[in-house]
Formats: structure tokens, sequence, C-alpha cells
């Protein structure tokens, strides 16, 4: 997870090493470049100079975060420039530009190293003055896992990082703390990560860096805190989100995806797992693939599910081997580089033969291990398979059963505007909604839950389904006596049914409740929501109860909003209900929106007060609007 985090670092130190070169040379390489696209076909298209030159540097460090070709192929063409036209001023740029993609893209850290020491060198021929001139070359040391060296240059620099950092606003004490992170010294990570933590809190929400949220995730993981780790990813997350960072999301994602990993979450672990997986699909991010498809690889064998495991071993298995061709690949263009680094590139490539070799060699042991636990265990997933066909197909029974009972469509009427949704925790959940429409009398709406979930629960939503088809157009309340005493007479045992029916006529309704949550009514004239808690026990309790009615005005532009108890309850990762506070909040915010519209946004809300976190209770919502 180190890529895309600290090129933002790298690029403000560039920004600020260069910033004496920039008055040398007078021209602007801080401000962006708005159209990548019509910016290249004119630069490109500009005759050899110092001025094409610059414009190509710029565009080479525009796609630094995008595109690791695009970048080296406009840096090179703007290096062969600036040679011809003798243009000194711009070595520093292009070669920490370089050494930036090299590290961060490509994973080729002695070329890094190489263009990084080129660039220190070029600064002092023209006398900037740095503030850490070693600082990129210690991070390709500890990228390099030559951490002897690394702990050299951060003696020179820990000493004075912190005071320097918040004097200029710059990212130093972070990129100290990253590199502990990548020499495995983990409680010297989350020292100089809280140093940089606390600096990026002088800032505006805006313009704070996301990176010391990560070092701190990724140190706090690897010490096994799994929940200090998840507290941080998330805390810098919602920054990410703000600001879009695609890539740096997605390694966000595979950190907390590891995180509940380690908690022993599987399902956050997979839905995170996923999720990074599936956008790194997307945007070809190698490191995100592998490692979530790793990751994912070890759940589903852990859970002996062999042919989810197997089918993300020859993901990560074939991503490696593209990875290792790569590499060799790169090792091929350093025999290029400078004299004065080709030495060390000799025994790098060792070090690659070396590696390779061996991820060969564990690749076939792995694989032929792989194939002979698979063979072990066959039989028993022959049998294992049948017990699971059977039991699937007696869920999916059940799950069919209780899908039917919803209806197909939405009642269409002119005066009302109408929208449900529901969202079980299980494959066969307890809640249910329904309407019921008497023509020339008035529409019933109907939300119930019935206790606990699977098929026992699904069995009694197609109890109360059947009841309600039985009743007549009635009152609300003498509705539920009714059912209640069907309920009663089946005798489920333990099972009992919630529900609330609201009769909707012309200019108001009535309504009626058995155990369920408050109904909201958001009254459009004053902006204001009353929440209407009915008293009353579930179906199915006591013999012939009688349950209370209440009545209420409905002009145009106010609301009913049925709901089971699974949105209100929902609790986020540490615990904390949602709250029908909250709710009763909302439902007023957005009493100007449609009926979906309502939903989305109550919808939204909650899934980002989970987190990810699979919700432990079915979710059921209903909206009627007065048009």
């Amino acid at each position: 997870m180190k890529k895309y985090f600290l090129i933002l670092l790298c690029v403000t130190v560039v920004k600020q090493e260069a910033f004496s070169q920039d008055k040398k040379s007078g021209y602007d390489f801080n401000r962006p470049i708005k159209n990548i696209r019509d910016s290249s076909r004119s630069f490109l298209s500009m005759p050899d100079s110092k001025d094409k030159s610059f414009y190509l540097m710029r565009l080479g460090s525009t796609y630094t975060l995008k595109n690791a070709d695009s970048a080296i192929f406009y840096l090179k063409l703007s290096e062969q420039i600036a040679i011809k036209f003798n243009f000194k001023e711009i070595y520093p740029r292009i070669h920490n530009g370089l050494g930036s993609v090299y590290r961060y893209m490509k994973s080729n850290y002695s070329s890094s190293l190489y263009y990084n020491t080129l660039a220190k060198k070029e600064r002092e021929d023209l006398g900037i003055i740095s503030d850490f001139p070693d600082l990129n070359v210690m991070e390709d040391y500890a990228f390099m896992g030559s951490n002897s060296k690394a702990e050299k240059l951060l003696e020179k620099i820990k000493p004075t990082v912190f005071d320097v950092s918040k004097k200029k606003g710059s990212p130093y004490v972070g990129m100290v703390a990253q590199c502990y992170d990548e020499m495995n010294e983990s409680d010297s990570a989350i020292k100089y990560g809280l140093l940089a933590l606390d600096l990026e809190q002088l800032r505006t929400e805006a313009k704070r860096m996301l990176f010391p949220y990560v070092v701190l995730g990724k140190a706090y993981f690897k010490k096994k805190e799994y929940r200090k780790s998840l507290n941080f990813i998330f805390s810098g997350l919602k920054y990410k989100l703000a600001i879009k960072y695609e890539k740096d999301i997605q390694q966000a994602y595979v950190c907390v995806a590891n995180d509940y990993f380690g908690l022993k979450i599987m399902d956050s672990s997979i839905y995170y797992a996923r999720l990074s997986y599936n956008l790194g699909r997307k945007s070809s991010f190698n490191e995100v693939v592998l490692n979530s498809s790793q990751l994912l690889f070890k759940i589903y064998n852990e859970q002996n599910k062999f042919d989810s495991s197997f089918k993300y071993l020859q993901i990560s298995s074939a991503l490696k081997d593209t990875l290792a061709i790569q590499n060799r690949v790169n090792d091929i263009d350093n025999l290029n580089l400078n004299e004065s680094i080709r030495e060390l590139e000799k025994v790098d490539q060792e070090k690659q033969k070396n590696r390779l070799v061996f991820g060969f060699s564990l690749f076939f042991v792995i694989s032929f291990s792989v194939y002979a636990f698979y063979n072990r265990y066959k039989q028993k997933e022959k049998v294992r398979a049948i017990e699971d066909e059977r039991k699937n197909k007696e869920l999916k029974a059940a799950q069919d059963l209780q899908l039917s009972m919803l209806p197909k469509v939405l009642p269409q009427n002119t005066d009302l505007d109408i929208a449900a949704y529901i969202r079980s925790s299980t494959e066969v959940g307890g809640d249910y909604y329904d309407f019921f429409e008497h023509k020339g009398s008035a529409l019933y709406s109907v939300c119930g839950d019935a206790t606990g979930h699977g098929v026992a629960s699904g069995m009694m939503v197609s109890v109360t389904k059947a009841g309600l088809n039985g009743i007549d157009a009635l009152p609300a309340n003498t509705i539920l006596h009714k059912l209640n005493n069907v309920v009663k007479n089946i005798d489920l045992g333990t099972l009992r049914m919630s529900l609330n029916v609201v009769q909707i006529k012309s200019n108001e309704f009535e309504l009626s409740s058995a155990g369920m949550p408050p109904i909201y009514h958001y009254v459009a004239a004053t902006n204001e929501v009353e929440e209407i808690l009915i008293a009353g026990l579930p179906l199915g309790g006591l013999s012939d109860e009688h349950f209370d009615i209440l009545t209420r005005s409905f002009n145009i532009g106010d609301i009913i909003v049925q709901l089971s108890d699974g949105l209100p309850e929902a609790p986020n990762l540490v615990g904390e209900m949602y709250d029908y506070e909250r709710l009763c909040k909302l439902i007023e915010i957005n009493g100007s929106k449609s009926a979906q519209g309502m939903i989305d946004s109550l919808i939204a809300s909650v899934d980002s007060w989970l987190q990810g976190k699979h919700n432990p209770d079915d979710i059921t919502l209903v909206v009627i609007k007065k048009k």
C-alpha cells in the first residue's frame, strides 16, 4: 500500500525544493493543466524549444497519478529537448519526476535511486538549497530494503524534521513515518505518524493530506491492533471520498479488508476486498488487484469454499507472473543507466533474479500443495456439495415464497406518490409490506415485521398475507383485530407479527398499530414531522385483542413514512444506534423530495452510518406523498 499515497508527498517535496529554481527560470511550475488531451496535442505540435521542454515536463507530472507510461514518455521527451537546448534549470524537475514514477508506479527502485541521485547533484550544481536534500534517496533505500543506509540518512533528518515541517507546512515528518513503516519499525512509524497528523489538524479540511491516516492504519495493522487501524483509515477515508482520489480509496479499502480479516469479521472483509478488487480491475491497478485477490483466497480457503479460493489463487498467481515479467523488462531498461549507478544495478538485478527463481519455485510448491490439498478433499467436497445444493434449493424456495408475498407493482394513484424499499438481513427476512385498494373507498398501506428471520419468519409473512386478502374494507383497527384472531388460531408457537395499517382517504388517513415502530407524518404547511406511536401487542399474542385508531389530515405535500425497526436501530462500527431522533430530523430535512427521493436519502444516510457493516436486521420503508 505504498505507491500512490507517497506520490503526493514527493510532488510536494519537489515543489518546495524547486522554489528557488522557479524564480531563476521564470517559469510557473505549479499552475495546473486543465485540459490534458488538448494540451498534449498542442504541446507535441510545438517546435523544439525550452518552452516545449517545460510544457512537456508539466504534462508528464500531470500524468504521474494517472498513467505511468504516459508520464515517462513526456518526461523523457522533455529531457531530450532540454539537453538539446542546454536547459539545465529544468533537469532536477524532470529527473525527480522520473524518480517518482519509477518508484511508485513501476516499483523499479534502482531506476528511482539513479534519477533522484542525479537530481540531487543537479540541484547542487545550480545552487538550489533544499531543507533535506537526501530525502528522496532515503526513501529509495527504504523501499529497496537497504535499512542501514536509510537509517543513516534518517539520523540526519530526525532532529529538525518536525520543526521544519511545521514552519513550512511540508510533509517531511510524514515521509519519515512512511520510511519507518517500509522498514517494518511500527513503533517509530506510529510516533512520527502521530506528529504528522498533529500538523494536518492545523490545515483546513479541504487542504489536509491523507497519508498520515494511512501510515498509522498500516502500522497498527502490523501490530495486530485492528480496531485502531480501522479508526485511522475511516477517519482519513472521509477526506479521500470528498476529493475523489480513486487510487487512494482503493488502497484504503484493501487496508480495511485486511483489518476486518484480522478481526474475523468475514462479511465486512469480503465486502471491502471485493470492492477494492473490482475497482482495481476497472482502473488496472495491479497492486490492489493482487492484494485483494490474495486476501480473498485466504478468506475462502478458511471457509472451505475451495472453488472460490482456487479462483483467486489463480488470479493472484497469474498477476504475480505478469509483474515478474514487467520487472525483468525494467531490469533490461536499466542497462542504459549512468555508469555511477551501474554497479548498484548489477547487485539489484542479481537480487531480482534470485527473487524470481525463488518466486517461481515457491509458486510451483504452492500450486502442487494446493492441487494435492484439492484432491485430498475432493470426495469430501462432493458430499458437501450435494448437501449444500439440497439446502440451497430449500432456502431458494423459501426466498421465492417470501418475495412472492410482496406486491409486484405499486398502486398507481393520481393523487399519491408511492415508493417502497426492503433489504433483508438474511436470504429470507421477516419484514413485509403490501397495499390493498378498495375502489370508491380507500387505499390501505401495510408494513410489518415478523419475529426472527429465515424460513420461520417467512411462514408468518405468508399467514399475514393470506389473512389480509380475506378481510374487507374496514377501519384499520378492526382489520388488526380480525387478523390477530387469524394468527392466534393458527398457533405458530412463539412467532409473532408486528404490523401497522394506514387507511388513506381523500384528505385524511387513519392508522392503527400492533407493536410496530412509530409512523412519521410530515406536514408540508408547517415543515414539521409528527412521530405517531400507538401502543399495542404484536399479532398472535392475546386472543380477542383490540387496537387503538388515530385520524390525521392529509393535505398536498404531506408525507407518511412507515418502517420497520431495522433502520432506526442499525448499529455503527462501535455499536451506536442510528436512533429515531436522527431519522425524524432527516425526514424533516427531505420533506420537499419525492417519495423515492425520501427513500434514497434515508438509505444513503443509514449506509453511511453502517460504514460497510452488514445490516443485522431487515430494513423496510414505505413512503406515501400527497400530490
